[in-house]
């Protein structure tokens, strides 16, 4: 599955974005155009704005370290000079039958500094296997965060051995 975003194109713009990554987007009469994930920055670079039709997805780590109390960048598919708003996390895609031990939030600062997006209490036992999902409790639902702000994964407490998982981010981005 791609994730796209749709995306308004400059006033008088005519003709095709061509993206870096090759793919080329013609806006539709109306100047609507949907934008692969990957690309969005670089369109709103360009002039485009998304369309902010709700939650959309606002970043990713895969294979995050599950054994590990290190901050671990999440990194954002926001375009510059946008604010952002979490409005849901969900982890997958466990390598262990049943993440039992590990405990830890999101933060918008290193060290577990800034405001903890989750909780640092946050538990993971719903992760069973790779088959299941589990959506995180948000501390600060409400929580605007800056443009150009960096989030982190930390946990409080390790599984106790070798465990990964992806996090995905959605959320509300503000131009």
């Amino acid at each position: 599955m791609t994730l796209a975003v749709a995306m308004l194109a400059p006033s008088g713009f005519s003709g095709q974005f061509i993206a870096r990554s090759g793919m080329i987007y013609t806006p539709n009469a109306l100047g609507v155009v949907l934008v692969n994930q990957g690309d969005v920055v670089e369109a709103h670079n360009a002039g485009f704005s998304p369309i902010n039709f709700g939650d959309q997805y606002v970043g990713r780590l895969l294979g995050a370290n599950f054994n590990s109390t290190a901050d671990q960048a999440i990194p954002l598919f926001v375009p510059a000079g946008a604010r952002f708003r979490i409005t849901k996390a969900t982890v997958e895609n466990t390598s262990v039958n049943g993440m039992s031990t590990a405990a830890g939030g999101i933060y918008n600062a290193a060290s577990k500094g800034g405001t903890a997006l989750v909780a640092a209490g946050q538990v993971y036992t719903g992760l069973t296997n790779a088959n299941t999902a589990l959506d995180l409790t948000l501390a600060v639902p409400n929580a605007v965060q800056a443009a150009a702000a960096t989030l982190y994964l930390s946990l409080t407490t390790p599984q106790g051995a070798p465990a990964t998982a992806d996090v995905y981010l959605f959320g509300q981005i503000f131009n």
